[in-house]
């Protein structure tokens, strides 16, 4: 398989590259969560030249399979900040990280007695399970959604992250507040809107990168990663590249060597266009 350098002037000198890994909401896709017909065919090119382009997303597999196949993404994917790595050809779910019944039980109980006005949620595999006044209005995709009294009721053997909020809070308020309590029990991260997510402990996107690395036996030096938010932090500094849509949040845009057009531009789209021109 051909490696992409072409002399760019960031890559001057590096082993070229055979995987992009991309972000979908906020860097792939407009922000209307649309993918645009520029970035299909960007992507159809790219993949015809021999490089894989697989999406690292936050949205669990149930709202990625769509868009990742509109898109032609692919041959696999990481879905749920890491959580899971699926083959999106066959639309199937091939490694699962999730967090265990009595670890996410304990996480709530632990949240609680520090914040008794947090609310919850949970990503289950086949459904989004909250709690009265969790959801406010629609997030901009068709959602399997379960409302339940107490989110201890719906903590199953397929969670694959735990969802917080705290009314009047920022994501980046919370994640700051939880981070220390929680740090030996779960991952907290945020993808941008106004809740951190908890995933198991050590699983992240670079974690589920790395596994759809070691399939395809590609490098991490070979790795174009690209990102937007608090979520792309850990694949950004794994990866042996790292790009950011000028729309990123300022601590993704400090840490990535190239800041490409925003997403509203189709900046993804630019960018495989120039790692494919001859």
């Amino acid at each position: 398989m051909p490696a992409f350098a072409a002399g760019k002037d960031w890559l001057a000198g590096g082993p070229g590259i055979r995987l992009v890994a991309t972000d979908l909401d906020g860097t792939l896709l407009r922000p209307d969560g649309t993918v645009g017909e520029r970035t299909i065919e960007a992507v159809r090119h790219a993949r015809q030249a021999g490089l894989y382009v697989v999406p690292v997303t936050g949205r669990p597999p149930r709202v990625t399979w769509e868009i990742a196949l509109e898109a032609g993404l692919g041959p696999l994917g990481v879905c749920a900040n890491g959580a899971a790595v699926v083959d999106i050809a066959a639309t199937e779910v091939v490694e699962v990280s999730g967090l265990a019944a009595e670890v996410c039980r304990g996480l709530v109980e632990l949240v609680r007695a520090s914040y008794p006005d947090a609310i919850f949620a949970l990503d289950e595999m086949d459904c989004f399970c909250y709690e009265s006044g969790f959801v406010e209005g629609d997030w901009g995709w068709d959602e399997s959604r379960r409302e339940v009294p107490d989110i201890i009721q719906a903590i199953g053997p397929t969670c694959m992250k735990l969802v917080v909020r705290r009314p009047g809070w920022s994501a980046p308020e919370l994640i700051t507040a939880l981070e220390a309590d929680v740090a030996e029990e779960g991952h907290v991260t945020s993808s941008g809107l106004d809740w951190v997510e908890i995933g198991a402990p050590g699983i992240s996107k670079a974690y589920a990168a790395q596994r759809v690395c070691d399939r395809l036996g590609v490098p991490v030096s070979q790795v174009l990663a690209v990102g937007d938010n608090h979520n792309d932090l850990t694949i950004l500094g794994w990866a042996g590249y790292a790009a950011a849509p000028a729309n990123a949040i300022p601590e993704v845009l400090a840490m990535v060597q190239r800041v490409i057009p925003a997403n509203s531009e189709d900046g993804v789209a630019q960018l495989l266009e120039e790692l494919t021109a001859t």
